[in-house]
């Protein structure tokens, strides 16, 4: 969703709904376009805060996108990068061509956590490539992850029976997913 000509109550309109909720509809480079349009219009990044009740932290990094280099702006439109916190650890990178490097590497990585990259890159002061190496060889390979609801009966019994087999509640559960996966597939044959 990308506004062709924004206008006061248009704007106010996008900040509020992309802020007052936990999935933004719109990407980071259009919301970057409303709150600098805001900035412009109100004549400070502080009346826009007062205005839209956030910090003048906030927005301040709100705008953060406009000062990326294009390739890294079009990762952020198209929703590559979709996050504040990605965008931030990016222009900490100070050159644009790391921080185009760093984008693209980002989005190819195992991990998801840019801060990573840019640790190796800043402290140990290791090429981007090389830093995505170390990172990708450090993740651990194949490992899925499941969230189960348990009411509190269940994880206190799991919890209990863990304590007493002198393993952790995760280890016992993956051993009964296990057993019951083995006990499965004979039962299929």
């Amino acid at each position: 969703m990308k506004p062709k000509a924004l206008d006061e109550e248009t704007a106010l309109s996008l900040i509020f709904a992309n802020t007052k909720r936990k999935k933004r509809n719109i990407n980071l480079m259009t919301f970057a376009k409303t709150v600098d349009y805001l900035v412009k219009f109100y004549g400070s990044q502080k009346a826009v805060a007062e205005k839209v009740g956030l910090s003048t932290e906030m927005i301040r990094e709100f705008l953060i996108p406009l000062r990326l280099p294009k390739e890294v702006q079009k990762l952020i439109s198209n929703r590559r990068i979709d996050s504040i916190d990605m965008v931030r650890e990016i222009s900490a990178l100070n050159e644009p061509g790391k921080q185009i490097t760093a984008a693209k590497t980002f989005i190819d990585s195992p991990s998801k956590d840019v801060r990573d990259i840019k640790r190796l890159v800043n402290v140990a002061d290791v090429s981007i490539e090389d830093a995505k190496k170390v990172i990708s060889d450090s993740k651990p390979k194949g490992l899925h992850i499941f969230v189960m609801d348990f009411d509190d009966e269940m994880y206190h019994r799991v919890v209990k029976r863990a304590t007493v087999l002198k393993i952790k509640p995760a280890e016992l559960v993956r051993t009964i997913v296990a057993d019951w996966l083995k006990k499965s597939n004979k039962e299929a044959k």
